[in-house]
């Protein structure tokens, strides 16, 4: 039978799990923005730190949930 415990979740990785979904927002929204803008070198800048925002999500959250 297995035993299931219940562990505490730090504050400090919900913290990092909303200010990457916040900045993710925000670089998404200004590489739209770039785009529109015909900014192509500036739009694929804000499209690579989004990515790494989400790269960076995925791992909070397999540290949350699998570990």
């Amino acid at each position: 039978m297995d035993n299931l415990t219940t562990r505490t979740l730090a504050r400090s990785w919900l913290v990092l799990t909303g200010l990457l979904i916040l900045w993710e927002v925000f670089f998404i929204c200004e590489a739209m923005l770039a785009d529109l803008s015909g900014l192509q070198r500036v739009f694929s800048i804000f499209l690579g730190l989004a990515i790494l925002c989400f790269a960076g999500l995925l791992y909070s959250m397999k540290v949350v949930f699998y570990d």
